[in-house]
């Protein structure tokens, strides 16, 4: 059955985590790292809401989870860095996007598995 409110719920969160990365996303150094912190939160926290689905899940995973990550701007900013013929920022910047937050996910479902038993 279809939960109109529940899509609604969705969206606001979702709204909520696309401003949180649009703060973020100002932080910037010789890489963007307001980008790379919003995308290895958004993964932390997804790790975290996954052990119990309900609504509310929903709510955090796709809504504040999906609006806070962004793999667009990994790619755009790579892009960006490819035309500048940096080579090595557009691979570190691609790299540190997919490794730190895998790692931090791992990490996470560890210690969370531990805090459990």
């Amino acid at each position: 059955m279809f939960d109109f409110g529940l899509v609604l719920a969705v969206a606001a969160a979702g709204g909520v985590g696309s401003v949180l990365r649009l703060f973020a996303g100002r932080w910037s150094g010789w890489l963007p790292w307001g980008v790379l912190l919003a995308n290895t939160v958004a993964a932390v926290i997804f790790v975290l809401f996954m052990s119990n689905i309900n609504d509310s899940t929903l709510i955090v995973t796709a809504g504040i989870c999906g609006g806070l990550s962004t793999f667009s701007a990994v790619v755009a900013d790579a892009g960006d860095y490819l035309r500048g013929r940096n080579y090595l920022k557009a691979s570190f910047n691609l790299l540190a996007n997919l490794v730190v937050p895998v790692g931090a996910c791992l990490l996470s479902a560890a210690a969370f598995a531990l805090l459990l038993n």
